[in-house]
């Protein structure tokens, strides 16, 4: 609530701007604090306002409806003024949900939704779909659910046999546009014989317009624009017109060869993702984002969860359909799409379900964690082994501890005045068995691991000495398997939870690809 009154406060400081007073983390808590105080003023509205209706207090004041009242009163267009009435209506037969509104835990637009199905008999069922997991579902989501079932139905209950609805549609233009329009109409009357509707002139010029080609189904990638990428080191280069080649983040690079036509001298040109298979995931994700909640359909790549470079394929499981933000958002380690059980998993960068909205930390553990994701692969170079070496263990609370390196000593418990019997490994200090009894292997090996892994921690920003430290309390802690040589991604994954999240300094440079 700090960064709330930091905000209310600052109506209140004579012209000083919001941008001295909040930062990233306390404006996402003030935004999360507004919208509970505005779930629970939206509840505390239903009551007045069908009161206000059903005596017809609006008469009162000489105006002519409660659609008049609501647009005075809150700028409400009719149909929303109706649409609060009914809601406000079905809430006095749904108490839990509207007691879960009031909390902020649902919206306004789901709660909308939802009182068009759900009855006292199924209400917490429809309540605890909408919330799986802690995943604050959008309004259209629901809608899309809702609008396949009828009131009474549970969301496991097979849709309703189909019934297409009509939607009323309003034009904006100008003048001379209009007049366009109607000799449109006119003209395609005449070459039907008889008068045109709406819906058959809509026909007419959607077919005209996308003839050609089907929507979502190209069979060329969507990048069309010219990139040179170093299949050494990965720089990457965009053309810009009069002033050449441009420098680019190799990112754009990465993105890009997901999907891309390949020009290679003296090679014909090749797609990516060939055409069948680009078409085949786009029918399954029905030409849109396959990211939940997400809506674009324009301009949707198709993303190799692992790399080709890494060994990934172009079988289905391995591709998804994501826009160009989600897609970008992937590579940079903001959006994890991982593999599960034959679906794909949509996670945020510190670990939670996709959707998920809690308090000020979430930008912070987002942020530190796709800050380690970019240098383990600025590293490695690959951006499977920074998913795996971020992936929280299993049995954790992706709620309760969702950053996969927080936790820990500070950063400063590790520093280059600490006593070196801190430092010393718990199997030497007499807490435990040591390590090289428990699990016999080549010293030589061990080393020569440990040195790898000392690399990549230097390559994050931690000094030679505490990536010893790290490393030291990731061996002699409890997280690696007995009996066998830990992995690399499992020996960095231990010694990241071994230690604070914070890196002090990113090294600069590409990321490099083997």
């Amino acid at each position: 609530m700090g960064a709330a009154l930091c905000l209310r406060e600052s109506h209140e400081s004579y012209g000083r701007p919001l941008r001295a007073v909040l930062d990233r983390d306390s404006a996402h808590e003030a935004l999360v604090a507004i919208a509970r105080r505005r779930a629970a003023d939206d509840v505390a509205l239903l009551e007045p306002l069908l009161i206000a209706a059903e005596t017809r207090a609006y008469e009162l004041l000489g105006l002519g409806s409660i659609q008049e009242y609501g647009a005075r009163l809150f700028g409400w267009g009719g149909r929303q003024t109706r649409e609060r009435l009914r809601v406000a209506s079905a809430m006095r037969s749904l108490p839990e949900m509207r007691e879960r509104w009031a909390r902020g835990e649902l919206t306004y637009t789901v709660v909308r939704e939802l009182s068009r199905v759900a009855t006292p008999a199924e209400e917490n069922e429809w309540i605890a779909w909408a919330t799986t997991g802690g995943v604050r579902r959008t309004g259209h989501e629901v809608q899309q659910v809702v609008m396949r079932h009828r009131r009474g139905a549970r969301p496991t209950d097979a849709p309703a046999p189909f019934e297409e609805q009509r939607v009323r549609v309003v034009l904006e233009m100008s003048g001379s546009e209009a007049s366009r329009l109607a000799e449109v109409r006119s003209v395609a009357a005449q070459r039907l014989g008889h008068s045109v509707d709406d819906e058959t002139l809509a026909k007419m010029l959607f077919d005209a317009f996308l003839r050609g080609s089907e929507a979502g189904e190209r069979e060329s990638s969507p990048h069309q624009v010219k990139l040179t990428v170093c299949d050494r080191c990965g720089a990457t280069e965009r053309e810009s017109g009069a002033e050449g080649l441009v420098p680019v983040d190799p990112v754009v690079g990465e993105v890009a060869l997901c999907d891309a036509q390949v020009l290679r001298a003296g090679e014909r040109a090749a797609q990516t993702v060939p055409p069948a298979t680009r078409r085949a995931v786009l029918r399954r994700d029905e030409g849109k984002c396959a990211v939940p909640g997400c809506r674009h359909a324009a301009f949707v790549d198709v993303h190799h969860i692992d790399r080709q470079v890494e060994g990934g394929g172009h079988e289905l499981a391995n591709l998804a359909s994501l826009c160009s933000v989600h897609h970008d958002a992937a590579h940079r380690g903001r959006l994890v799409v991982r593999r599960h059980e034959g679906d794909l998993r949509f996670e945020r960068a510190d670990g939670q379900p996709y959707g998920a909205i809690g308090g000020a930390a979430d930008t912070a553990r987002c942020a530190s964690a796709s800050q380690h994701f970019e240098a383990v692969v600025a590293g490695t170079g690959s951006e499977r082994f920074a998913r795996e070496a971020l992936r929280p263990a299993a049995g954790d609370d992706p709620v309760k501890s969702p950053d996969p390196t927080a936790g820990l000593a500070p950063r400063s418990q590790c520093g280059e005045g600490a006593r070196r019997d801190e430092l010393a490994p718990r199997s030497q200090r007499g807490e435990g068995a040591r390590r090289d009894e428990l699990a016999p292997r080549s010293h030589a090996a061990e080393a020569a691991l440990r040195e790898e892994v000392a690399g990549l921690l230097t390559s994050m920003g931690y000094r030679t000495r505490e990536a010893e430290w790290l490393l030291d309390r990731a061996l002699a802690g409890d997280e690696l398997s007995v009996g066998r040589a830990p992995s690399k991604v499992e020996l960095l994954r231990a010694a990241l939870r071994a230690g604070p999240p914070r890196v002090e300094a990113r090294k600069g440079g590409s990321r490099r690809r083997r």
